[in-house]
C-alpha cells in the first residue's frame, strides 16, 4: 500500500496526468455514445428494402447481449493514450534522475519497479471503469426490458479489454526501460505494432503469426461490425461472440514476460 500511495501521489499532483486522462476518457465516451448515430447506409433511399435500419444504434450497437463486445472494441482504438502517458512519466524520471532519488531515499530497485507496475494497473483500471460505466449507461438507455442474464453475458469482453490494455502498458513500459527516451520509445512502439509485426506476420503466415507478441491481444476482440450489419454471411466471415481463452492466456503470458523483462533490465542497469 505504501508503494501504491507513493505512485498515486506522483500522479495526483501532475497536471499532465489529469489532462491526459480527461482527454482519454472524453475520447472513449464520445466515440461509444456517438457511434450509434453513424449511418453506413442511407435507408431512406433504399428502394430494395434490404437495409432495415438507419444507423448503428438502430442496428443494435447498444443492444444486449453484444453491447460489451461493441463498446470494448470501440474503446480499444484509444488504448495507446494511457500507455503514452506512462511512457512520459517513466522517461521523465530517467531524464530528471528522480528514479535514482527514490532509491537513495530508501526504495529498493524491486520496490521502485513495483511502483511503476502500480501505475500501469491504475491506468488500466481507470480505462476499464470508464468503459464499464459508459456501456452500462448505454445499455440502460437502449434496452427496454433488461434481462440481467443477457446483461452479464458478454462481460468476458471486459476482461479481454483489461488484458489488452494491460499488455500494451507492459509492452510500452518494457520498451521505456530499454530506451529511456519518450520520443524514441513511441516511435519504436508504433513502428513495431503497426508495421514490423504485421509484415512479419504476412511473411510467416498462420498459425505462427497468431503467437507473435502483440497478435494475441489483437485477436481478443475481432471487429463485430460486420455481424452488426448482417454482412457476415455475405463476406464469408464469422464474428466470434465469446473471448478466445487461448489468446487471453497467451496475452497474459506475454504481459508477465514483459513485466519480468523490464525488471531484469532495470536491475542490471547502473542507477
Amino acid at each position: 500500500m505504501k508503494l501504491l500511495k507513493i505512485e498515486w501521489l506522483k500522479l495526483r499532483n501532475h497536471k499532465f496526468f489529469w489532462i491526459g486522462m480527461a482527454l482519454y476518457a472524453l475520447s472513449m465516451i464520445v466515440l461509444i455514445t456517438q457511434m450509434g448515430r453513424f449511418a453506413p447506409f442511407d435507408s431512406k433511399n433504399n428502394e430494395g428494402g434490404m437495409i432495415a435500419f438507419q444507423n448503428l444504434a438502430d442496428a443494435g450497437l447498444y443492444k444486449l447481449p453484444y453491447i460489451w463486445q461493441h463498446v470494448t472494441y470501440l474503446a480499444s482504438f484509444f488504448k495507446f493514450i494511457p500507455a503514452f502517458l506512462l511512457i512520459f512519466f517513466i522517461s521523465n524520471e530517467y531524464q530528471y534522475k528522480t528514479y535514482r532519488q527514490n532509491v537513495i531515499d530508501g526504495l529498493s530497485i524491486g520496490q521502485y519497479y513495483i511502483s511503476k507496475l502500480y501505475s500501469a494497473l491504475i491506468f488500466t483500471a481507470i480505462s476499464l471503469l470508464i468503459v464499464t460505466i459508459t456501456g452500462f449507461i448505454m445499455a440502460l438507455l437502449h434496452n427496454d426490458n433488461i434481462d440481467w442474464t443477457k446483461f452479464l453475458y458478454g462481460t468476458d469482453y471486459l476482461t479481454a479489454f483489461f488484458v489488452e490494455v494491460l499488455f500494451i502498458m507492459m509492452f510500452t513500459m518494457f520498451l521505456t526501460m530499454v530506451f529511456k527516451r519518450s520520443t524514441i520509445t513511441v516511435i519504436v512502439i508504433l513502428a513495431y505494432y503497426f508495421i514490423a509485426e504485421p509484415l512479419l506476420g504476412l511473411v510467416i503466415g498462420e498459425p505462427v503469426k497468431n503467437y507473435l507478441p502483440t497478435e494475441p491481444s489483437r485477436l481478443l476482440n475481432l471487429q463485430p461490425i460486420t455481424r452488426l450489419l448482417g454482412a457476415d454471411a455475405f463476406l464469408g466471415n464469422v464474428t466470434p461472440s465469446v473471448v478466445s481463452i487461448k489468446y487471453l492466456l497467451t496475452s497474459t503470458f506475454y504481459t508477465l514476460l514483459l513485466a519480468f523483462g523490464g525488471f531484469l533490465i532495470l536491475k542490471k542497469r547502473d542507477l
